[in-house]
């Protein structure tokens, strides 16, 4: 028998033997090994071999044959079930031949999955801490209206979303709510907030009054039933919804009202502190450091705003003296300090000079980096670093104003480092722009602002008393009403051109515009004199108002908008 035949039967003997256990893996090899063609060698019959049936599996016998009755095609997707194959999803042994059919698949497959579970899962946490966690403390009646009202915001529905909001509000009353709990409260607050939303100031400040004044009114009558720890408490969203009202009022521009509000909070802020300073050591208080600090802050930077400098020291140094030991926020406090000290005018009869004021705001700035730069982790956090970074552009600041450039640039340079390495964009900014400044002013090319804008007004006027011909664009700045309110005049240079009757009295007469509504040779217009305007004189021809008149100008703003 030669090797070949010795090769053929033992892999027949191997098919024998899976068709009887095709579960059998150890001779699944050699079962497909005996489907080989062996091309080179021409197949021939084994004799003295036991006449047996190779298929003896009913199974087996069903499965389609290729042409070679002797080397059956098996498919390997049906060799053990006949039915195409499926997948269990809760088998580890699945995922194990997913990978190894194909590798990459799999992976970018189960890195898929990963990402659009996570983005569910964001998605899920976000409905939960929108829409459920902050009204689990409502009734179900209330709750649903709140959930409507929020949807509607989103939608800016205004008017859907406020009667929502107003059924929820009847819904607590009608549950008989504690008027004065913070959800209560919260809920008519969050009712202000849709007209902040929509730009009605008015109207927020208008129902947040209403809304103060009833807390206010509810707790002198339940003085005894609340209790010291709870009429502070209560205290605190009556504040707060002082300095929301504040605010409301400053975007209002009703400025002198806004400081009437604030300066409210800070004297009711003080009899807080008093009477919580009364609190026994193991008693709860209500109000943080960093709370009533807000307060005094809040107004301070209402001062700054409006350039009153000195009631805006007070305060922050007020603020920053509330921190014992030194925080991170009293780096900021005391930075401001050092702004306002250098951004205040001295008056006139003010021993001080400008040099000594300078030099005071520099040291509360450089107490403000000593401070900072102490603070140790964990008690120091973002805020620390941002205000020694401040502090550093404010001090090189202060160094240019007195003259001290290569100071001036160190302290910039050293505050865009500080700002690389703590992320702070909008300081490294800055602090580039400053060293830029500085480079200019050392080499003598630096032009201020307001010389930059004088030089372009100049400019500009230049080219509208050169221009030849045609009219300039119409505009109503610079625009005179004469003495006898029969016209209006506009300079050009130093020559005036008279328009009469035709601008609207309720227009506003705005100073400062090099534009002309005539250009014409001499006598076409008036030349006013230079002191004050008191009278006004026809031009070369005494004629020429006339004939200003019958030209045709006398007719209305839109009409002779339209001629030029």
């Amino acid at each position: 028998m030669t090797a070949m035949n010795l090769a053929r039967l033992i892999a027949l003997a191997a098919r024998n033997y899976t068709s009887r256990n095709p579960r059998c893996i150890c001779g699944r090899s050699l079962a497909i090994t005996s489907r080989v063609q062996w091309t080179s060698f021409p197949r021939t019959t084994i004799r003295n071999f036991p006449s047996r049936r190779l298929h003896t599996s009913p199974f087996l016998q069903s499965l389609p044959k290729s042409k070679n009755s002797a080397n059956p095609h098996v498919p390997l997707d049906r060799f053990q079930t006949g039915k195409p194959r499926t997948y269990n999803l809760l088998k580890l042994q699945t995922y194990r031949e997913a990978y190894h059919d194909n590798p990459k698949q799999f992976i970018f497959a189960m890195f898929m999955g990963v990402i659009t579970l996570g983005l569910l899962g964001v998605a899920v946490q976000a409905g939960y801490y929108t829409l459920i966690k902050p009204l689990h403390n409502y009734p179900e009646d209330v709750a649903k209206f709140i959930r409507r009202a929020i949807f509607y915001e989103n939608k800016m529905d205004i008017k859907e979303c406020m009667k929502n909001y107003q059924r929820a509000i009847t819904a607590s009353e009608m549950l008989s709510m504690d008027p004065l709990s913070d959800e209560v409260t919260g809920l008519k607050i969050m009712y202000a907030g849709v007209a902040e939303k929509c730009h009605a100031y008015d109207k927020g400040v208008e129902w947040l009054e209403r809304l103060r004044f009833e807390m206010l009114t509810l707790m002198e009558e339940r003085r005894e039933e609340l209790g010291t720890i709870g009429w502070l408490k209560v205290m605190k969203r009556v504040i707060g919804i002082s300095v929301k009202i504040g605010d409301l009022q400053v975007l209002d521009k009703d400025d002198a009202n806004a400081e009437k509000t604030y300066e409210w909070s800070v004297k009711e802020a003080i009899k807080v502190m008093s009477i919580q300073s009364r609190l026994k050591e193991d008693e709860e208080r209500p109000w943080t450091v960093l709370e009533i600090a807000a307060i005094f802050e809040n107004m301070a930077s209402f001062y700054e705003r409006t350039n009153r400098f000195d009631y805006a020291t007070t305060l922050y140094l007020q603020a920053a003296n509330l921190f014992h030991p030194p925080s991170c926020h009293s780096v900021i406090l005391l930075n401001n300090v050092g702004a306002c000290n250098m951004q205040r005018r001295l008056p006139p009869g003010e021993p001080m000079d400008r040099e000594t004021q300078l030099e005071s705001a520099k040291k509360w700035m450089e107490k403000a980096l000593d401070i900072g730069n102490n603070i140790k982790p964990p008690a120091r956090t973002e805020e620390c670093d941002q205000g020694c970074v401040v502090a550093l552009h404010n001090i090189g600041e202060v160094e240019e104003q007195l003259g001290k450039m290569d100071e001036a640039m160190l302290k910039f340079q050293e505050a865009q480092s500080l700002a690389f390495a703590v992320g702070f964009a909008e300081a490294y900014q800055n602090a580039g722009i400053a060293q830029e400044r500085i480079k200019a002013k050392q080499a003598g090319t630096y032009e201020s602002p307001e010389d930059r804008r004088k030089r372009e007004e100049e400019e500009q006027r230049k080219i509208d008393e050169a221009r030849t011909g045609g009219l300039p664009p119409l505009t109503l700045k610079n625009v005179k009403q004469c003495e006898t309110e029969d016209g209006y005049m506009t300079s050009v240079g130093s020559r005036c051109i008279f328009l009469p009757g035709v601008l609207n009295n309720g227009l506003e007469i705005l100073p400062g515009d090099p534009a002309y509504l005539f250009n014409g040779g001499g006598g076409s217009g008036y030349d006013a004199d230079d002191n004050g305007g008191d009278t006004t004189t026809f031009g070369d021809d005494a004629d020429s108002g006339e004939d200003f008149f019958d030209a045709g100008y006398e007719k209305t703003f839109s009409e002779l908008a339209k001629l030029f």
